[in-house]
């Protein structure tokens, strides 16, 4: 009677001690974790407004909450200051940055800010640096083929307008690569197979005006029937002087601003280049914090870009690449 009891009493301590153990595996699993190796990602981009940078953030966000790491977004006082951002660059590595995002204001002078500090942390660039293979080891640069989507711009006009129509091309912010690959391939497309190219440029008193200011001048001294953009600022710059001007004019560009997108929808805009970049941010962010993984995975994976015209922006693929967040 007495063994029978012994044994009871141990099969109950051993039921117990499984309970328990069952316990503190289930307290390991769901306790939250130390962040003793969290990562810190500073996305450093130019200009002073971050919403217009709202997409990429969200991509590389995704990335970052996935991997365990906090992201930073950084803007500047101005859109072309290159000591700021070199100053920027400097502070977030010495605070001790694991990785950067770079949209870089000057796509050369950056790279070559960039090559003297021999870093050892990853560099992402969004929107394109030309040439980063060599010596940049950690870089990699998320952006579209700009050559290409402003070649399709330049088609778009070809298409869409007579061979005799005016074309004039806004010059601005050529510093950056992206904005100049997009200018060279929309040259090549309409070279011989429009009536005339206008050249849309600063002169020398205007270095310092604003865009705005600089396009009312060049559409009060110059007739055009097309006039073509290729980023954010100078799109948007452009609609603010013919809204001044109480104008109006036939344009291709590419941008990604809301004020391009409602203009595509009231027809302002004609054909409007836009690339994925939310697709941008997450790339730059997943080779910057696995690389490795990155590669497996999206080696061949190049950034999406889509001509939208008023007819087709509600079409279910153009839709979730403009209005991303509504779906």
């Amino acid at each position: 009677m007495k063994r029978l009891k012994d044994n009871k009493s141990l099969l109950i301590a051993m039921i117990l001690l499984l309970f328990l153990l069952v316990f503190v595996v289930l307290q390991s699993d769901f306790a939250p974790h130390e962040d003793k190796e969290r990562k810190h990602v500073s996305m450093i981009v130019y200009g002073d407004d971050s919403v217009r940078w709202e997409n990429m953030r969200q991509g590389a966000g995704l990335v970052c909450s996935e991997k365990n790491a906090d992201l930073s977004l950084i803007t500047m006082m101005t859109e072309n200051d290159i000591q700021e951002q070199k100053d920027i660059i400097d502070r977030e590595i010495e605070d001790g940055a694991d990785a950067l995002i770079i949209a870089a204001c000057d796509s050369v002078a950056i790279k070559e800010h960039l090559r003297g500090k021999k870093l050892k942390i990853p560099v992402s660039f969004v929107e394109n640096a030309g040439d980063i293979s060599v010596p940049f080891e950690n870089l990699y640069c998320a952006a579209p083929d700009d050559y290409r989507m402003g070649y399709e711009l330049g088609q778009s006009i070809v298409e869409n307008e007579s061979d005799i129509v005016t074309v004039a091309v806004i010059s601005e912010n050529l510093q950056r690569d992206s904005v100049s690959l997009r200018e060279q391939g929309l040259r090549d497309a309409i070279d011989g197979s429009v009536g005339k190219i206008i050249n849309w440029s600063r002169n020398d008193h205007e270095k310092n005006a604003g865009t705005r200011m600089f396009i009312q001048r060049a559409l009060v001294s110059e007739a055009t029937d097309v006039i073509v953009t290729f980023d954010n600022p100078t799109t948007d710059a452009l609609l603010d002087a013919l809204n001044n001007l109480n104008a109006s004019s036939r344009i291709y560009c590419i941008s990604t601003s809301d004020k391009a997108v409602y203009n595509l929808y009231s027809k302002e805009i004609k054909v409007l280049g836009y690339p994925d970049e939310y697709a941008m941010g997450y790339l730059a962010a997943m080779y910057a914090l696995d690389r490795s993984e990155a590669w497996k995975k999206y080696r061949d994976k190049g950034i999406e870009y889509r001509l939208v015209r008023k007819e087709n922006m509600y079409d279910e693929d153009n839709q979730t690449l403009l209005f991303p967040f509504a779906n």
